[in-house]
């Protein structure tokens, strides 16, 4: 066991290979925000803006690479970590000075341009979460750690990326030039919460790697330090914490609500088109909309009795029924491919499961869209209209016959052998009836043959 012991210790030791000097006068170099590291950080701050008013993740990833806030905050962390009171105050100087000027610069450019939505980038950094604190605290351990080797490695451009600093107060910006306070607070707290862990890193792993102190400290002000960062740390963490419970409740409920209407309400005869949710009532209201056959009044009471199941029992139950024009239909399946292309835009550039994710939502896509044909729904419903009806489908016509009919279609209806000619002149004038009040936009002839006694045309 000692042996295996020894071995770990060995393999993920971080002591060998550290320069010590070196790390601590590189990072006391960088912080000073003068000069070159100005102009970096105003254009950083433009870029990022850009990024995040057009949507582009590629200009976003530009801005982090060339972003000088990481070197301020590293100093803060070790700073205290070494109790260097002059290095800890130059950190907080620049991080602040580095901060005002990279809100103002995006504030100015948000006033300015042209199209100034919120955008899926913008929208994605206004609710921090306990994952991006993870994300902060281990993108700062990576880059204090690569960046205390004496062999540089090539993590510190991936550190600049994983920690994301500069979109951040961007967006802060964009909720500044837009007077939105929820976007401001959100953002500038995900700034917030990134610079304090990225130095909580600093401050843990310099003291892991035992950097020299520059002042000793006695027993109580050292204690008194460590809970002060402690008590910092958790406190910071709370309203996270609070928006990751809230983030993950949201999910659980929007997922509740798509598996209800897909596994309750949706069936081979009835397709939920889409939905939505009426806060503005008390108790809310699902709104379902649907096409095919209708909801019973008794199919609707089951269905809000299993509501509970799936853990919307809160919410009322309102299916409504679509009936519409063909040109309605292909509007409203269209509104629906752009409402989920649109959320797919948001989660771009994500990991190979969620974008395996996409992939199979894009083929529920494209089986609802061809389930929702109205040609189909229209002949599926003139099949309910009697039982003698066989089959219906839409006749091909050629160039001269589609002159002789006023819409140019006409509708093929197989009856059963042996229908007597009053029950097929009932059944002419149920589908006439159902295409006058349901399909008025129908102009449409009507053929009814008989079937054969081996009739079993399938529908088309």
């Amino acid at each position: 066991m000692e042996k295996w012991i020894r071995f770990l210790r060995m393999i993920t030791s971080i002591r060998g290979g550290t320069d010590v000097k070196g790390t601590i006068e590189e990072i006391s170099t960088n912080t000073q925000l003068r000069g070159a590291n100005v102009w970096m950080l105003f254009c950083s701050s433009i870029l990022a803006s850009i990024g995040l008013d057009l949507n582009s993740t590629a200009v976003i990833i530009g801005a982090m690479l060339i972003s000088p806030l990481m070197s301020p905050i590293l100093a803060v962390g070790l700073g205290i970590a070494i109790f260097d009171k002059r290095l800890l105050w130059r950190g907080l100087q620049s991080l602040a000075t580095a901060t005002v000027i990279a809100l103002g610069t995006s504030t100015v450019y948000f006033s300015l341009s042209p199209f100034g939505e919120l955008t899926q980038e913008l929208a994605a950094r206004t609710t921090p979460t306990l994952l991006d604190i993870g994300v902060a605290f281990f993108g700062g351990v990576a880059g204090i750690v690569a960046g205390s080797r004496k062999s540089k490695t090539s993590a510190i451009p991936g550190v600049a990326i994983a920690t994301a600093l500069m979109p951040p107060i961007c967006t802060a910006g964009y909720g500044l030039a837009r007077y939105d306070s929820g976007i401001f607070l959100g953002a500038f707290y995900l700034y917030f919460i990134n610079a304090f862990f990225i130095s909580l890193a600093t401050y843990l792993i310099c003291l892991a790697l035992r950097f020299p102190r520059r002042a000793e400290l006695d027993n109580e002000t050292s204690v008194w330090m460590q809970r002060l960062i402690i008590a910092g740390a958790i406190l910071i963490s709370i309203p996270s914490g609070v928006i990751f419970y809230d983030v993950l409740r949201k999910a659980k409920f929007d997922r509740g609500v798509r598996t209800f209407v897909e596994k309750a309400i949706k069936e081979d005869d009835r397709q939920p088109i889409r939905w939505d949710i009426d806060t503005t009532k008390d108790p809310a209201v699902l709104k379902v909309y649907v096409v095919g056959r209708p909801v019973s009044p008794a199919e609707k009471a089951e269905l809000r009795s299993r509501m509970d199941s799936f853990g919307i029992g809160e919410l009322e139950l309102n299916c409504v029924q679509l009936n519409m024009a063909r040109s309605e239909i292909v509007k409203l399946s269209t509104n629906v491919e752009n409402d989920v292309a649109e959320r797919f835009r948001i989660i771009s550039g994500i990991d190979e499961a969620q974008e395996n994710e996409i992939t199979r939502l894009t083929s529920e896509l494209n089986a609802l869209r061809a389930r929702t044909d109205p040609d189909i729904l229209i002949l599926n419903e003139i099949k309910l209209l009697d039982p003698a009806i066989l089959s219906a489908k839409w006749k091909e016509l050629s160039a001269a016959e589609q002159s002789e009919v006023e819409s140019g279609r006409i509708v093929v209806i197989t009856v059963e052998p042996g229908t007597q000619a009053d029950n097929m002149e009932s059944i002419r004038s149920k589908v006439e009836k159902y295409l006058a009040e349901r399909r008025a936009d129908y102009k449409v002839g009507i053929e009814l043959l008989l079937g054969a006694s081996n009739e079993n045309e399938p529908e088309k």
